[in-house]
Protein backbone atom coordinates (compact mmCIF):
# COMPACT_ATOMS: atom_id res chain seq x y z
CA UNK A 1 0.00 0.00 0.00
CA UNK A 2 1.40 3.35 1.17
CA UNK A 3 5.19 3.30 0.73
CA UNK A 4 5.27 6.79 3.08
CA UNK A 5 4.18 6.55 6.26
CA UNK A 6 3.75 10.09 6.74
CA UNK A 7 0.43 8.89 4.68
CA UNK A 8 -2.18 8.32 7.21
CA UNK A 9 -5.85 7.27 5.83
CA UNK A 10 -9.07 7.35 7.39
CA UNK A 11 -11.90 5.45 6.57
CA UNK A 12 -15.87 6.01 7.14
CA UNK A 13 -18.33 4.00 5.29
CA UNK A 14 -21.56 3.57 5.62
CA UNK A 15 -24.20 1.12 3.65
CA UNK A 16 -21.15 -0.36 1.70
CA UNK A 17 -20.23 -4.15 1.74
CA UNK A 18 -17.48 -5.69 3.48
CA UNK A 19 -15.95 -6.63 0.19
CA UNK A 20 -16.87 -3.03 -1.67
CA UNK A 21 -14.73 -1.81 1.41
CA UNK A 22 -11.85 -2.96 0.67
CA UNK A 23 -11.68 -2.67 -2.88
CA UNK A 24 -12.42 1.18 -2.21
CA UNK A 25 -9.57 1.36 0.08
CA UNK A 26 -7.26 -0.63 -2.89
CA UNK A 27 -8.72 1.99 -5.25
CA UNK A 28 -8.00 4.80 -2.89
CA UNK A 29 -4.61 3.81 -2.27
CA UNK A 30 -3.90 3.51 -5.92
CA UNK A 31 -5.30 6.44 -6.99
CA UNK A 32 -3.21 8.13 -3.89
CA UNK A 33 0.07 6.18 -5.19
CA UNK A 34 -1.26 7.31 -8.87
CA UNK A 35 -2.37 10.16 -9.39
CA UNK A 36 -1.17 12.21 -6.45
CA UNK A 37 2.39 10.81 -6.11
CA UNK A 38 4.56 13.34 -7.26
CA UNK A 39 2.61 16.23 -5.04
CA UNK A 40 2.67 14.02 -1.89
CA UNK A 41 6.61 13.08 -2.49
CA UNK A 42 7.73 16.97 -2.78
CA UNK A 43 5.22 18.24 -0.15
CA UNK A 44 6.32 15.25 2.50
CA UNK A 45 10.07 15.89 2.08
CA UNK A 46 9.95 18.01 5.36
CA UNK A 47 10.67 15.82 8.33
CA UNK A 48 7.70 16.75 10.06
CA UNK A 49 5.56 17.14 6.89
CA UNK A 50 2.18 14.99 7.03
CA UNK A 51 -0.61 14.24 3.88
CA UNK A 52 -4.05 13.04 6.21
CA UNK A 53 -7.01 11.73 4.41
CA UNK A 54 -10.45 11.50 5.79
CA UNK A 55 -12.77 9.48 3.97
CA UNK A 56 -16.26 9.29 4.14
CA UNK A 57 -18.26 7.18 1.90
CA UNK A 58 -21.95 6.68 1.58
CA UNK A 59 -24.81 4.46 -0.05
CA UNK A 60 -27.95 6.79 -0.09
CA UNK A 61 -31.61 5.87 -0.14
CA UNK A 62 -31.75 5.64 -4.24
CA UNK A 63 -28.90 3.11 -4.26
CA UNK A 64 -26.14 5.82 -5.29
CA UNK A 65 -23.14 6.86 -3.56
CA UNK A 66 -22.07 10.11 -2.11
CA UNK A 67 -18.91 10.95 -0.36
CA UNK A 68 -16.21 13.62 1.38
CA UNK A 69 -12.63 13.59 0.97
CA UNK A 70 -10.62 15.37 2.66
CA UNK A 71 -6.71 15.97 2.52
CA UNK A 72 -4.59 18.03 4.92
CA UNK A 73 -1.06 18.70 3.79
CA UNK A 74 1.69 20.11 5.65
CA UNK A 75 -1.18 22.46 7.40
CA UNK A 76 -2.95 23.05 4.19
CA UNK A 77 -6.95 21.20 3.43
CA UNK A 78 -8.60 20.39 0.25
CA UNK A 79 -12.07 19.08 0.65
CA UNK A 80 -13.92 17.33 -2.39
CA UNK A 81 -17.79 16.75 -1.61
CA UNK A 82 -19.91 15.77 -4.42
CA UNK A 83 -22.70 17.33 -4.94
CA UNK A 84 -24.61 14.73 -7.27
CA UNK A 85 -24.63 11.53 -6.15
CA UNK A 86 -22.72 8.54 -8.48
CA UNK A 87 -24.55 5.48 -9.54
CA UNK A 88 -21.06 3.82 -10.12
CA UNK A 89 -18.49 4.19 -6.62
CA UNK A 90 -15.82 3.86 -8.78
CA UNK A 91 -16.41 7.42 -10.42
CA UNK A 92 -16.94 8.95 -7.54
CA UNK A 93 -13.86 8.17 -5.91
CA UNK A 94 -12.19 9.00 -9.59
CA UNK A 95 -13.52 12.11 -9.52
CA UNK A 96 -12.74 13.37 -6.06
CA UNK A 97 -8.72 12.59 -6.92
CA UNK A 98 -8.71 14.19 -10.21
CA UNK A 99 -10.14 17.20 -8.21
CA UNK A 100 -7.39 16.77 -5.72
CA UNK A 101 -4.62 16.10 -8.19
CA UNK A 102 -5.98 19.99 -10.25
CA UNK A 103 -6.09 21.37 -7.02
CA UNK A 104 -2.32 20.77 -6.20
CA UNK A 105 -1.22 21.15 -9.73
CA UNK A 106 -2.49 24.68 -9.90
CA UNK A 107 0.02 25.39 -6.45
Amino acid sequence: MQENENIKINYKFDGITDALQEDLKTLIEKNINGKLDRYLNAALQKDDAEARFEIDVRKNKQEKYEGSFRLNLDGKGMIYQNDVPFKNITDLVNHAFDHFKREMSDK
